[in-house]
């Protein structure tokens, strides 16, 4: 393979994931296309042994392996082989993040975040013109700005972005006007935050305003305490008097929640009796779990004896639940382990992007206990690209 060859298809990969993470918030379609694009580029780039080594070198890598060979594992406790290997198949934009490590271009790491605020900010835009009443297509209107269930990833994709928005404009490299720019443009993506549905994004976006004021006043924490005590009861109360949105999501889930018992077939309900039934589920199977395929099965016996009137679900809506009923106790040590590593490399690689090391793990420890989140199409991909993005070491370290 000549030289130049070989520099063509490691710059089409450069670009193919920059693309990835433009499109993120904007469309699954597209993002398919751009992974299989990336696969057949790393296939094409070769320098196999270089990028096995790379993998086995990083903590993070191995953890993620760690989980898929655990899946893998799961099918020789499980009854049903063919569920478990549909479960496998659909974890394949998990299964990218080694792939997309060996991949990002350690110099240009800021590009893949600079990418995925600009796709962000399109994706933004939409819900505006939605807001304003000057875009419409199914499901979408001034009251409701995001189609159909959508909010359920875009408004955690809106509290990452506006966290990176705000590491950049105060730790990272942008200056004068575009600073100014930047500034605005945080504003907006705020507001916006209080205007879109998403509870689970809503919720991860005042625990990273914590994460960032302790970041920010590190060197004297009981500023940042005292102004995290202060600033968001004040902006929780700001968003629910001005956002008739916020005020009714939040009303709507203190509602559910204290009606659960006479009716759980909420949105909040539905949630709490999967977590309770996958609870018995767990209890029953302490250490391995069911195995990889028979959640179903299991889940429906204990939904015929506690809940009968309610339709049993293949997904516990909390990622948690959903590694403890397949994989038990050693499934909860492995998922868990690979947030671990990632906070362990978030201490030990010091640089520019180390406070956002911290804040990617803690992001997505927290929107996991509302959705399987590692399994949604769009968070899968950022999980595996921004992992690959954040976690590469320094290549001399390699």
């Amino acid at each position: 393979m000549s030289p130049s060859f070989s520099q063509r298809v490691q710059q089409m990969n450069f670009c193919c994931m920059l693309l990835l993470a433009f499109f993120i918030p904007l469309s699954t379609s597209v993002i398919s296309v751009l992974a299989c694009l990336i696969l057949l580029g790393w296939i094409i780039d070769g320098r196999l042994v270089e990028k096995l080594t790379e993998v086995s070198q990083n903590g993070v890598c191995l953890a993620v392996l760690a989980y898929i060979a655990l899946m893998v594992a799961g099918l020789l406790w499980s009854d049903d082989v063919q569920s478990g290997l549909a479960f496998i198949a659909k974890r394949w934009k998990f299964m990218l993040m080694p792939l997309f490590m060996t991949l990002v271009v350690y110099n240009k790491r800021r590009w893949y975040i600079a990418a995925f605020l600009a796709g962000m900010t399109v994706a933004m835009s939409l819900t505006y013109l939605a807001w304003f009443d000057l875009l419409h297509y199914a499901d979408v209107t001034p009251q409701h700005i995001t189609k159909k269930t959508f909010h359920v990833v875009y408004n955690p994709l809106l509290a990452i972005a506006i966290y990176m928005l705000a590491h950049e404009l105060f730790w990272g490299k942008i200056s004068g006007i575009f600073k100014w720019l930047g500034f605005v443009l945080l504003g907006v993506m705020v507001f916006n935050m209080f205007i879109t549905e998403g509870r689970a994004g809503q919720l991860v976006f005042f625990v990273l305003i914590v994460l960032f004021l302790l970041q920010k006043f590190r060197k004297n924490l009981i500023v940042a305490v005292c102004g995290a005590a202060l600033f968001l009861p004040l902006l929780f109360y700001a968003g629910y008097s001005l956002s008739p949105q916020f005020k009714s999501r939040v009303d709507l889930a203190g509602n559910e929640i204290a009606q659960f018992e006479k009716n759980p077939n909420t949105s909040v309900g539905l949630r709490l009796l999967y977590w309770r039934n996958s609870y018995e589920i767990m209890k029953a199977y302490p250490l391995l779990g069911v195995g990889t395929g028979d959640f179903d099965a299991e889940y429906s016996k204990v939904n015929q004896q506690r809940s009968p009137q309610i339709s049993p679900t293949d997904n516990p809506h909390n990622q948690y639940f959903l590694v403890g009923t397949r994989f038990g106790g050693v499934g909860l040590v492995v998922i868990l382990s690979l947030f671990f590593l990632q906070f362990r490399q978030g201490w030990v690689q010091k640089d520019d992007l180390q406070r956002m090391r911290y804040a990617f793990p803690v992001f997505f420890l927290v929107i996991m206990l509302t959705e399987s989140y590692l399994v949604v199409y769009q968070t899968g991909f950022f999980f595996s690209l921004f992992s690959a993005v954040l976690f590469k070491k320094v290549p001399d370290a390699c």
